[in-house]
């Protein structure tokens, strides 16, 4: 009798602290996804908040590295798009005379695992300065996000963009259903079976 005691009380307070936690959780919206109702949306849906066109620092930004001497930077811009939470979504454009080690880094080596690609992305915002011949070029795209890398193969110009969102924030605390009482944190079973009675 004990055992069945135990175990209706084990199931009777884990259905209660289900529900409270669920209708809890349940009462708050979640944070939007990029592109969704009530998130920035896409990237042609609103002006950016910022446009950066300091060459060196949008390069080091793109490429994780400083230019050499011998990477003479022709055009440069990044766009933000940000709330109060801090950047919500982020694009650049970045057009370099590259040099060797530039080009090893980025075509030879491979630094970022991009495959190569049929055909370059050429996005409606793009800026007026981002053109080239796409039969005068060979590509480098990245499986999943949005970086690519045109090289002009009649000369060392590299056309590179890249766009992403920022950093997400999570969903809400919970608040308590009673404001003098905090919520009821997650239970779990026991990992043993409870006692049995020796017959």
């Amino acid at each position: 009798m004990k055992a069945i005691a135990v175990i209706s009380g084990i199931a009777v307070v884990g259905t209660l602290g289900f529900f409270l936690i669920s209708r809890n959780l349940g009462s708050h919206p979640t944070p939007a996804s990029p592109g969704s109702p009530g998130s920035a949306g896409s990237f042609e849906s609103q002006a950016p908040t910022a446009i950066l066109t300091e060459p060196t620092a949008i390069f080091k930004r793109a490429f994780w590295r400083a230019p050499s001497a011998g990477d003479e930077i022709l055009h440069a811009e990044r766009r933000e798009w940000a709330d109060a939470g801090g950047v919500t979504k982020w694009q650049w454009f970045i057009v370099v005379k590259a040099s060797p080690e530039l080009l090893k880094y980025l075509r030879d080596d491979n630094a970022f695992g991009l495959i190569p690609a049929k055909a370059a992305l050429l996005p409606d915002e793009k800026p007026q300065w981002f053109s080239f011949n796409p039969n005068e070029v060979a590509v480098l795209k990245s499986r999943h996000g949005k970086m690519q890398l045109v090289f002009q193969t009649q000369d060392n110009t590299l056309y590179a963009s890249d766009a992403g969102g920022g950093f997400q924030r999570g969903a809400p605390e919970p608040t308590p259903a009673h404001p003098d009482r905090p919520a009821p944190s997650p239970g779990r079973l026991p990992n043993t079976p409870p006692p049995r009675p020796e017959s």
